[in-house]
């Protein structure tokens, strides 16, 4: 039997998701429960399989996005015979972050795939790993001045950020006042993504004007609350980006009830950004949403397994390796991308997650 040791744990967000990770050539806790991992030793390439335990910890536990990366880490388990510990903080908080890498370190663990809250307060504890021959990783969201040996993501930051801009560019013609909701102000991916956005707006819509940024800190409520804010603060507002997984589905939710009061009129407000389909599946139907950028969370989490796996056994991480589920990747120096999707009415349907 194929041994998995995963945390299974409830949250209270099951709407939000995390998003997603940066590079611009490089590259968004505590009191969740936590599975005792079974101890190993620094793993080689000679050691068995079964005796190599990784610790991959998201952002936060809950969101709809980071349980669908957990499917996609526990089947990478199963499938190399290792051992997977799941977990995080139930709130995205980086000094919790932290303190539950410390705990898997000292637990020692063979590897460690972490979606930072804060790029740069990884940077002590990454290199204690690093310290002690433990792979790091980095997903979805990165911390690239730090020892982290990889970053899987499923493009470049600002590619993604650039694609957002577009499409809502697109949208509302070209001209008027955009507002963007983020889950962390101190998120590299975050981060690298508005900036994108930004620059292409004053490359390609001089007429687009930024009016606000605005933060949920993953908080699905809070990102809700800072919807409603918007629209009354910018009754004239075109269009809003969401940059992570909460904030698209918050931001159609508050728009929706506006129109249906009659402060909004139908179409006044397009919004993008990026989303589990099953999440905002209803608001792409009725053209709410009329595009959602998003990759699987799955393949994302499998994927950071897997090269944890193949570092612990001291082999190479190679553009356009064949992951078993994921398919062919590009590696650019350390950067492991695994591809974005568009979803649309069209397709919504066709997405198992």
């Amino acid at each position: 039997m194929k041994k998995v040791i995963l945390t299974v744990l409830t949250g209270v967000m099951a709407l939000s998701l995390a998003a997603c990770g940066n590079n611009n050539g490089n590259n968004g806790n505590g009191g969740g429960s936590q599975a005792a991992p079974a101890a190993s030793g620094s793993a080689s390439a000679g050691s068995s399989s079964a005796s190599r335990t990784y610790f991959i910890n998201p952002k936060s536990i809950g969101p709809a996005y980071w349980a669908a990366a957990q499917k996609g880490a526990e089947q990478a388990a199963g499938d190399l015979n290792v051992k997977v510990v799941y977990n995080a903080p139930t709130e995205a908080d980086s000094a919790k972050q932290i303190n539950m890498i410390q705990d898997m370190l000292t637990r020692k663990v063979d590897g460690i795939g972490v979606s930072p809250n804060d790029a740069k307060a990884v940077g002590p504890i990454f290199k204690k790993a690093l310290g002690q021959d433990v792979k790091i990783v980095t997903w979805d969201s990165d911390a690239p001045e730090t020892d982290r040996q990889y970053y899987v993501a499923p493009d470049t930051d600002k590619t993604v950020g650039e694609l957002l801009a577009k499409t809502i560019g697109d949208e509302i013609g070209g001209k008027g006042k955009v507002a963007f909701m983020v889950a962390g102000l101190g998120s590299e991916n975050q981060i690298a993504k508005s900036d994108a956005a930004k620059a292409y707006f004053a490359a390609n819509y001089p007429d687009i004007e930024v009016v606000t940024t605005v933060s949920s800190d993953d908080d699905q409520q809070k990102a809700y609350a800072n919807a409603q804010n918007l629209i009354k603060t910018y009754p004239d507002l075109n269009g809003i980006i969401g940059f992570a997984g909460g904030e698209p589905p918050a931001a159609a939710e508050v728009v929706e009830q506006a129109v249906k009061a009659g402060t909004l009129k139908a179409g006044q407000v397009a919004i993008t950004g990026i989303a589990v389909p099953s999440v905002v599946k209803n608001y792409i139907k009725n053209g709410t949403i009329k595009t959602d950028i998003i990759w699987d969370p799955g393949k994302l989490a499998y994927t950071t397994v897997y090269v944890l796996d193949q570092l612990a056994q001291g082999k190479e991480i190679t553009d356009g390796m064949d992951i078993p589920t994921v398919g062919k990747v590009i590696v650019d120096g350390k950067n492991v991308f695994i591809g974005t999707l568009q979803v649309t009415k069209d397709n919504v349907d066709s997405f198992g997650f």
